[in-house]
């Protein structure tokens, strides 16, 4: 639970420091560790919702329901293969021409094009208030289904408060050194919006297979491995 705050600490603790500073860079760069990270993890969220949407389907489960782990798993997807400019990174393809002549990186992606450049916070913040509402849903009998563990009301309060915060530095703005700080972090926060969102359908995937939903919240306890 507190794994998030850390890792956002130590990324702005490393940043400021000369000495770390260069490799905390390299492994927030493109194509660098944890923007790898964020994509198998947004990749890997996306999958496991498909493989419980369709297994709720099988278990004659209401179609809203149904219906919701399906589209959360394509956004997730979606948002995967935004990560890597749609296997551009890997591929190294040519951007076709009218993409490219909008697109402010010159890359196949939806959220680079112009206008959209430069404001994924709000996306972020948005991904954050609805995984806040989704943990208060988990404890309302009518929604329990579609709710969210409360183990992941940390991380979603670390994606608010920094969305939040860059959100007021785009409007106010707060310095150039604490809007490098900002911009540099963002991509752990987006590592951060992968873990969630893998960890989202998991966890909800185990609590339809072994937990009862006899009781509000019952989602939030995973069932022990141990004694």
């Amino acid at each position: 639970m507190i794994a998030p705050i850390i890792a956002l600490f130590l990324a702005f603790l490393f940043l400021s420091i000369r000495v770390t500073r260069a490799p905390m860079l390299w492994m927030l760069t493109e194509n660098h560790p944890i923007e790898l990270f964020t994509f198998v993890a947004l990749l890997g969220g996306g999958l496991c919702g498909l493989a419980l949407a369709l297994r709720l389907k099988r278990q004659a489960e209401a179609f809203w329901i149904v219906g919701f782990y399906m589209s959360f798993s394509f956004a997730l997807i979606l948002v995967g293969m935004e990560e890597v400019a749609w296997g551009q990174s890997f591929l190294k393809f040519q951007t076709p021409q009218l993409v490219e002549s909008i697109n402010a990186q010159k890359e196949l992606t939806i959220h680079n094009i112009k206008g959209l450049q430069g404001h994924s916070e709000i996306f972020r913040l948005i991904f954050g208030l609805g995984g806040i509402i989704g943990v208060v849903a988990s404890f309302i009998p009518g929604t329990r289904k579609i709710g969210a563990p409360a183990i992941l009301l940390p991380c979603l309060l670390v994606i608010v408060t920094h969305a939040a915060v860059d959100v007021y530095d785009d409007l106010f703005p707060l310095g150039p050194i604490f809007n490098f700080l900002m911009q540099r972090t963002s991509e752990l926060v987006e590592a951060l919006i992968g873990a969630a969102g893998l960890l989202y359908v998991w966890l909800n995937a185990r609590m339809f297979q072994t937990h009862s939903l006899s009781e509000p919240g019952e989602n939030l306890r995973p069932k022990s491995s141990g004694a």
